[in-house]
């Protein structure tokens, strides 16, 4: 049996901007909450104060101390907020999401936010803001003007049509992919960010969809490979699609919907996402030709089919002994149920169902990490109702079995975890919503649990 959690400490970020689709805590922001050396910054939207009832959005960031010079876990301090007054979000999308990235060689926060295949925003902190944060008082003054092409590189078509950036620390350095195009006929970028020059170089397009368009999991950076798995979305022509003029491209969903999703497909890299290698680890990409193509050799690790239940941009985790886990969901037995994909460290793979709880088609998507012995965690929020449920599968059990090991009401959002603080402590940080109160607002939230307790 699997022993139960306390429950957990929440520290309130926000009021949630009163919108019709959730602009905060959507699976696809990579990070929305992430710790460097010893401080933890998160991401928001957030209304200005006494307008909760304005559609205007503020970019919001917070800081707070949550490790010792010595690296053992203390209480957290108090969280400090800045917002950003000098850019509006307006539009009620909720692709439009903040990603967060703190580079651990310079100390640069950086963010990337409101996109649904527009031109890039990218707004970056001076070198050393998060290499020594007790000595830069939290201030929007850390901070650049917003840029529209990545430091050190020249405008591009590249930069025009943006969505879903996630960043990721690699050594030193960092990660940072995004998609390029449409619902169904997109393909990802990739670019690496050197600590040392402070700029960008891009590195290729990793993945290219040909009449389909690939969906990440997410970029997990572990034991010097990084991984990355994605479904494909099958293109859909529809009324507008060739019209420049058109935006019919930005709704929210359809007729390129979670219905055209298939097949999970997975690849690595060992040398910082320059080259990539398949499941059986040949070579299918490299240098000047990087691309993957859907019809690579040995891409696809479960071959799904269309009305599968297969949904795009779940999540994904790497453990600390060469393990790899996808968390999606599939309909293949006759109901939607949660399932969690296994790549072993040799290359093996499984299917290992969640039973007892049972998702939608298209309801709020779950995350999935490993602690520091690289038990599994599952963080899944009710699709019919207002719980999230953590369960837990023990790698002592060869992570074959899940058990709820803590349960709550009153949550709306689809969790995000602060893997990093996870990997060097005890503590996990779920990155969420609220359910909306007696007077119909929401607040975004974090709750920390304790691991080792």
């Amino acid at each position: 049996m699997c022993k139960a959690l306390l429950q957990p400490t929440i520290s309130i970020l926000g009021q949630d901007p009163p919108r019709i689709h959730r602009i905060n805590a959507n699976s696809f922001q990579q990070s929305a909450v992430v710790t460097a050396n010893g401080w933890q910054y998160a991401a928001l939207y957030t209304s200005k104060h006494g307008q909760q009832d304005s559609n205007a959005c503020y970019i919001t960031l917070g800081r707070r101390k949550v490790r010792s010079l010595v690296h053992s876990v203390i209480k957290s301090s108090a969280w400090e907020f800045i917002s950003f007054e000098d850019y509006i979000q307006a539009v009620d999308d909720g692709h439009n999401t903040i990603s967060l990235g703190v580079c651990t060689g310079d100390g640069t926060i950086q963010i990337s936010f409101d996109h649904h295949c527009d031109r890039l925003n990218f707004r970056s902190s001076i070198p050393g803001a998060a290499t020594e944060p007790q000595k830069h008082v939290w201030s929007t003054a850390l901070f650049g003007k917003i840029e529209h092409t990545l430091p050190g590189l020249e405008a591009s078509e590249l930069m025009e049509e943006v969505t879903y950036p996630r960043f990721v620390n690699i050594d030193e350095d960092m990660l940072l992919s995004y998609r390029i195009g449409q619902a169904g006929l997109g393909s990802d970028v990739l670019y690496r960010y050197s600590s040392e020059t402070h700029t960008y170089k891009f590195l290729g397009t990793h993945l290219t969809g040909v009449g389909n368009s690939p969906y990440v999991n997410g970029i997990d950076y572990k034991l010097g490979r990084v991984h990355l798995s994605w479904t494909y979305r099958r293109f859909i022509e529809y009324e507008g699609v060739y019209d420049k003029s058109s935006t019919a491209y930005k709704a929210q969903a359809g007729p390129n919907g979670p219905e055209n999703n298939y097949t999970l497909s997975y690849m690595y890299s060992d040398d910082g996402g320059q080259s990539w290698c398949n499941s059986m680890g040949q070579t299918i990409s490299e240098g000047k030709d990087l691309t993957v193509l859907p019809t690579a050799e040995g891409i696809v690790v479960f071959d799904l089919p269309t009305q599968s239940g297969i949904l795009n941009q779940e999540a994904q985790a790497a453990d600390a002994i060469g393990g790899f886990h996808v968390l999606n969901r599939e309909n293949l037995s006759g109901k939607e149920e949660w399932m969690i994909y296994t790549r072993s460290r040799l290359g093996s793979w499984k299917r290992t169902p969640i039973f007892g709880l049972q998702p939608t088609e298209a309801g709020a998507r779950g995350s999935i990490c490993a602690d520091m012995e690289s038990n599994l965690y599952a963080i899944l929020p009710g699709n019919t109702d207002s719980s999230l449920t953590i369960l837990r599968a023990l790698k002592s059990q060869n992570h074959d079995q899940f058990e709820i090991v803590w349960k709550g009401d009153g949550f709306d959002g689809e969790p995000l975890i602060d893997h990093v603080r996870l990997d060097e402590s005890s503590v996990l940080s779920v990155f969420t919503r609220t359910s909306k109160d007696e007077n119909g607002n929401r607040k975004v939230v974090v709750l920390d649990f304790d691991l080792g307790q």
